[in-house]
């Protein structure tokens, strides 16, 4: 057929096409009817405004669940007209099942045979009742929580809060005595609406707020009177202004209620107490006035050798505000105390920029420990001692017997006490110690991997009274057992690891397998990163803000030394940082009668 034939035929033959094609449009709608999965509603269907079309039931039902779950509830007590409190339904036990109800709509199978049928049965369709649950025990937990088992409510003062420009009132809400039995009934009770009030009110014998709404009123009218206009406030010699608006916004309140045991005066001579908030303020004046009146410190540079300042030249001071003056001096113009507020100023002395050399003595490295805490962040407890290398080995310590936890690291006494108590015959290398672990490999993960689980069982394996009689027979004096809060200082942990080293402290009985294990331990930082070349035998803790490491360091051509190092409130960095101003003054040639 060519071209002319096939148009003369299509238009001859054209309601038979449309015919056709209408007739397999409504075909393969129909079959997709039939063939809709009975486990999903049906297209277009909306229960409660929310669409739920082709979803599954069970997942329609856990939604609409989960949206009336996050209804609040608002908790009314007594003629109060501001809710005490405004949970979510599920935070107080009350909830919806919606599983029934969704089964309600339903596309029978004989509909599916109806062309389009899809598209109108959802109007045609409506769910079955909702059912709603209680928690009786989260019921009586949220209610114990909020108000007691007494059922005591405490009245709620009459307050401001600042809108727009204009501080307005946040009444008072009154206090009492309710039923606890009655408020978990009343709970028990509620019926959350999607669309609708969810709220209850439940009686009480009402205590009124000893701040009351007139009070609260009648001070946002001599506020706002007031601050109608800029409040002026003088800056050095001039006299600047800052919007009512702006002084309004840094103002908190609180109420002073005298104890109303004492003649029963708490609401006679209740009042609302103004604070103006400094860091509102201080915010506000850095953006702009700050300027004028703040005056940059100068830098004083010191150069110190050891612990001896040999040169000094000190910066200018500065000025900067003094935030408590000034939010007086506003607090006073507030108050119509004064017709202005200062932008009172206080000296600020230089800051203090320090050149630190050392002698390459005990002295040296002592104000070399010294000073690292003066110019760093956090705690420290220190202690070093050279082992190999030097004919007269130095040490030093700074704060060497001061308790601090140690963030897990007490695993090294824990690792002496196993290899003791194994030469004792007490300990067995397959005890288990965690979870199926026995003790070699728990020893082994506890200083290697840092292990919780394996510090933790060896700790409850040997017990406080054993750890603390092991401790205490090579004189570790300033470490007390706690768990993962035991305590114990740089000079403890330098006395087990020198011993160890010397073969002084377990020598027959294999203390050698503690420093050959802790050759393989993992933790590359701190310590490990600050040595540029050697071997590391080292043991960490960390927790939260506790960082230690305690080792020996075997380095390159400087001989080896221990280091012990607790902080709190630093960084990895800071003991790497040390770590390689340790290493810097080794370095450094070594005078014959050095000590």
């Amino acid at each position: 057929m060519n071209a002319l034939e096939l148009n003369y035929w299509l238009k001859a033959h054209w309601k038979l096409l449309v015919v056709i094609v209408v007739a397999l449009f409504v075909l393969g709608q129909t079959i997709y009817q039939i063939v809709y999965p009975s486990s999903r509603l049906v297209p277009g269907v909306s229960v409660d405004g929310v669409p739920l079309g082709g979803m599954k039931y069970d997942e329609a039902a856990d939604k609409l669940d989960g949206l009336y779950g996050e209804l609040k509830l608002a908790i009314y007590f007594g003629e109060n007209e501001a809710a005490f409190q405004e949970p979510k339904m599920k935070d107080v036990g009350i909830g919806v099942d919606n599983e029934a109800r969704l089964d309600e709509i339903t596309y029978p199978f004989w509909l599916r045979f109806v062309p389009g049928s899809i598209w109108w049965v959802p109007a045609a369709s409506e769910p079955g009742e909702i059912n709603y649950t209680y928690d009786k025990n989260k019921i009586a937990a949220y209610t114990t929580s909020k108000v007691g088992e007494d059922c005591n409510i405490e009245p709620q003062n009459a307050t401001l809060k600042l809108v727009d420009s204009k501080l307005q009132l946040v009444p008072a809400v009154s206090g009492g005595q309710c039923d606890i039995n009655e408020l978990q009934r009343a709970l028990s009770e509620v019926k959350p609406d999607s669309g609708g009030d969810n709220s209850v009110r439940i009686a009480i014998d009402e205590t009124q707020a000893p701040v009351t709404d007139d009070i609260a009123r009648d001070l946002a009218a001599k506020l706002n009177s007031r601050m109608a206009v800029p409040m002026p406030i003088k800056v050095d010699t001039e006299t600047d202004t800052i919007p009512g608006r702006v002084v309004l916004s840094w103002l908190d309140f609180e109420a002073d209620v005298p104890d109303n045991r004492l003649d029963n005066v708490a609401s006679e001579f209740a009042r609302l107490l103004v604070i103006v908030n400094q860091e509102r303020m201080e915010d506000y004046l850095n953006q702009g006035l700050a300027s004028k009146l703040v005056i940059e410190p100068g830098v004083s540079k010191v150069t110190t050798r050891d612990f001896t300042e040999i040169s000094r030249t000190n910066g200018k001071n500065g000025r900067a505000i003094d935030m408590p003056r000034a939010a007086q001096s506003v607090a006073a113009y507030i108050n119509g105390e004064r017709d202005q507020a200062v932008g009172a100023t206080k000296v600020v002395g230089p800051t203090t920029e320090y050149t630190r050399t050392y002698t390459p003595t005990s002295n040296g490295f002592a104000a070399l420990l010294a000073q690292h805490d003066q110019d760093n962040p956090g705690t420290y407890s220190i202690a070093f001692t050279e082992l190999s290398g030097v004919r007269n080995p130095r040490s030093a310590t700074y704060r060497g017997d001061a308790q601090m936890q140690g963030g897990g690291i007490h695993a090294f006494y824990l690792a002496y006490t196993y290899i003791m108590e194994k030469a004792a015959g007490v300990a067995r290398p397959v005890d288990d110690i965690a979870g199926g672990t026995n003790a070699a490999d728990c020893f082994d993960d506890m200083l290697q991997k840092f292990d919780y689980a394996c510090r933790l069982g060896f700790y409850d394996y040997f017990g406080y009274a054993t750890l603390t009689k092991r401790a205490a027979e090579i004189g570790l004096t300033n470490t007390v057992f706690a768990g993962e809060e035991t305590r114990t200082s740089a000079n403890d942990l330098q006395k087990l690891f020198v011993g160890l080293y010397k073969n002084q402290i377990a020598r027959a009985e294999g203390g050698q397998e503690i420093l050959s294990t802790l050759r393989s331990t993992r933790a590359s930082e701190g310590i490990p990163a600050g040595v540029p070349s050697g071997t590391i035998t080292h043991v960490i803790g960390e927790s939260d803000d506790i960082r230690s490491d305690a080792g020996i360091i075997y380095s390159t051509n400087k001989g080896a030394y221990a280091l012990s190092v607790l902080a709190q409130g630093a960084e990895w960095d800071d003991i790497k940082n040390l770590v390689q101003k340790i290493e810097a003054l080794k370095s450094k040639e070594v005078p014959k009668d050095a000590t």
